[in-house]
């Protein structure tokens, strides 16, 4: 009979993803994460910065836009707005009382659509006044949503199965007709066609390419059976979120990156902030993205909503600033990412480790904790938990009982088990946050020789 140590790195390095499920992974991955960023700290995870609650609304935020350098607006389900002029919101009347669906800044305009109608007001009018005229500009096709997109010099219109545009002279026309059935939902600027994403009465998607030029689309790219909810260019990449997966198109072929089945709940909410792509999923915001580029682009949850029972309605970012609209039964907020406060508390759970069936776990030791030294008011909390049943802390960092960094000690854990979970828990001090990148364990194991 002889003793064999085993030893398994259990969290290293600044790059690590959500895994599909608790033993479906790849390196580098673990099961779930809330308020971390795996990415910022170029050695391990820290605390991300926070949502923070901005301003309250009377009804549910469907679209933000940025009008000027100085003004966003958001619309929403009752043809009222909210506009933001120097960070000081106030209430909009536009004398409508059909629903607001899409909207797009266009040659000092702001367009939106209604089921059937094409609206503008001019972008002065609605930074100037408490309340606005609407000019009815068209007519369109009945359909339930009327993506809008500007490209080139004009501005695109998901018009029910045909594509139709508004041009510099505010001339509105239709450009090509789909077939009878497919109606169109989203529309991207690929910086080499326009990309039109739609779907059947029978719930299938097609995309198509056009070239700004033909009279019909140039290229059919089909999803069959799924439902394609969101798009968004990012990395000059169009991204493609589906009741099912996360996906990308590269040239004529669509890949499937991220099984994301939770992603059934998304409708308005993609977009790109702080060079990462993010998606609003449940009850937070998702980033994608890699810090290094000798790492592949993984999935993270960064930023919590400011109310536990919260769904977001949209997400929008300049590219400085990240908005997040929610809803509850009985509230409506817009939450803006601070650039300074961290989340009071972050924690990411490993995936699964299995022992070896074929042996008898006599005694399982966690060694080699490596972090950075605790500030004031700063904790690490380390927790494990067998076979699925609930976590049990092994130890708890703080700056009065650990005065040093990459401090390592054994913490035992004399359990049978056939697999183990970890969590680390990392808590703030105000504008400050923790760093932790390294969690090694080591099990021994009685081997017949």
């Amino acid at each position: 009979m002889a003793e064999s140590n085993v030893i398994a790195p259990v969290f290293r390095g600044a790059n690590w993803g959500i895994a599909d499920d608790i033993f479906t992974w790849i390196n580098n991955s673990y099961f779930s994460s809330k308020n971390i960023e795996v990415r910022e700290n170029a050695r391990g995870i820290s605390l991300s910065k926070k949502l923070v609650a901005w301003t309250t609304t009377t009804g549910r935020i469907n679209v933000i836009v940025k009008a000027t350098s100085s003004m966003y607006v958001a619309f929403w389900t009752s043809w009222a707005c909210y506009k933001c002029v120097s960070w000081t919101w106030s209430a909009v009347s536009t004398g409508l009382s059909t629903n607001g669906i899409s909207w797009a800044v266009f040659n000092d305009y702001i367009y939106w659509c209604s089921a059937s109608k094409l609206y503008k007001v001019s972008v002065s009018d609605m930074e100037n006044n408490a309340s606005v005229t609407p000019t009815e500009v068209t007519s369109l096709n009945s359909a339930s949503y009327h993506p809008l997109l500007v490209s080139m010099w004009d501005m695109y219109i998901g018009n029910g199965e045909k594509l139709s545009k508004v041009d510099v002279s505010n001339v509105f026309s239709d450009i090509f007709t789909l077939e009878k059935g497919w109606v169109i939902q989203k529309l991207n600027d690929l910086g080499w066609a326009i990309r039109v994403v739609t779907q059947s009465a029978l719930g299938n998607s097609n995309i198509y390419l056009w070239d700004w030029v033909s009279d019909v689309p140039d290229e059919t790219i089909p999803l069959i059976w799924y439902v394609t909810y969101q798009t968004q260019i990012y990395n000059g990449y169009p991204y493609i979120v589906t009741n099912r997966w996360l996906g990308i198109l590269d040239g004529y072929k669509i890949y499937q990156l991220k099984k994301c089945d939770d992603f059934s709940d998304i409708d308005n909410w993609i977009g790109v902030y702080n060079e990462r792509l993010v998606i609003a999923w449940t009850k937070g915001v998702y980033s994608w993205w890699s810090k290094n580029k000798n790492y592949n682009e993984v999935l993270s949850y960064d930023y919590e909503l400011t109310e536990t029972w919260a769904s977001v309605t949209c997400i929008y970012s300049d590219g400085i600033n990240l908005f997040v609209a929610w809803k509850t039964s009985s509230a409506y907020w817009i939450d803006v990412l601070s650039d300074s406060v961290y989340n009071t508390t972050g924690e990411l759970v490993t995936r699964g480790y299995y022992a070896n069936s074929l042996k008898e776990i006599k005694d399982w030791i966690l060694a080699g904790i490596g972090y950075s030294a605790l500030k004031s008011w700063e904790s690490i909390e380390i927790q494990y938990a067998v076979d699925g049943w609930n976590f049990t802390t092994l130890r708890t960092l703080t700056p009065t009982t650990d005065t040093i960094a990459n401090f390592t000690e054994d913490l035992f854990v004399r359990e049978q088990f056939q697999y183990i979970q970890f969590k680390i828990i990392l808590n703030w001090n105000w504008t400050t946050t923790p760093s932790f990148y390294a969690l090694d364990f080591i099990f021994n194991n009685n081997v017949k020789r």
